[in-house]
């Protein structure tokens, strides 16, 4: 359910000194070998509720990481697997949702975000959502690969592309300029699915509710009726229309939209 402290190490490495104002590198592997200590403590506890303990230190570690500048895919992974393990679905959903922000095509991000989505009282039909079937007809390997491998496949492509166009210029022969195209194609496609499968998760402001309901009204004030006949709950994904004070406008999967009240949700 975790990564080892091994890759953090790396990414700590790689993180600029400047946001290391919480923690010293020393004190970040640390807190990292405690939340990971007390995550597998966790998953071996005899009762429920010592496990429930020992998820509430891992997921306190994991925060801190975070509070200290510490940004990578894995880490929100981690964290959201704490608070999923809490029954906390709403925040599993924006943790593993702000990790896919960060690494688009982490598989075991996309697993689990969708394991969790089956868990939430809200099941939004989302079937008047053309743009994702679209999406996933035209680049139907955008799941299976990762980012990183659709970014080299596109810069292969670029590479051959050009190697084939030197090639042409002295041997003028019929078959380096079916390889061009075929080159210049390859890289056109994988550059193409790589910049939506980014955009997916990065052009929209988007949100998560974390509490445990929330109304959602016609109006930003309380004053306004119900837009919707129940409230909506943990784990409910959104798009932000608008804000106004202490209040936000929200879009839902299958085009409803209303206000609900800024701090029973977090954005991404």
């Amino acid at each position: 359910m975790f990564y080892t402290v091994a890759w953090l190490a790396c990414a700590l490495c790689a993180r600029p000194p400047a946001l290391a104002h919480a923690f010293t590198y020393a004190q970040q592997l640390v807190q990292l070998e405690q939340a990971n200590r007390a995550f597998e403590q966790a998953m071996s506890s005899p009762t429920p509720e010592a496990a429930q303990g020992y998820y509430q230190q891992a997921m306190a570690g994991y925060e801190q990481l975070v509070a200290a500048g510490i940004h990578n895919a894995r880490l929100y992974y981690n964290l959201g697997n704490a608070y999923f393990r809490l029954n906390d679905l709403g925040r599993a959903i924006l943790y593993y949702r702000r990790g896919l922000r960060l690494e688009p095509g982490n598989r075991q991000l996309q697993a689990n975000l969708s394991y969790a989505r089956s868990r939430r009282t809200d099941q939004i039909d989302v079937s008047s959502q053309r743009q994702p079937a679209l999406f996933s007809q035209f680049f139907f390997w955008s799941d299976a690969l990762s980012v990183p491998t659709q970014w080299t496949l596109a810069l292969g492509g670029y590479s051959l592309a050009w190697g084939c166009a030197l090639a042409h210029l002295v041997w003028r022969r019929a078959s380096l300029r079916w390889c061009l195209a075929g080159a210049a194609f390859v890289c056109l496609v994988f550059a193409s699915s790589t910049w939506l499968t980014q955009s997916q998760y990065t052009t929209r402001r988007a949100g998560v509710i974390v509490a445990e309901e929330v109304v959602v009204r016609k109006g930003n004030g309380e004053s306004y009726t119900p837009q919707l006949p129940q409230p909506l709950h943990a784990g409910t994904e959104f798009v932000v229309l608008e804000e106004r004070g202490s209040w936000l406008a929200i879009q839902l999967d299958n085009g409803t939209s209303g206000w609900i009240r800024r701090d029973s949700a977090t954005l991404l």
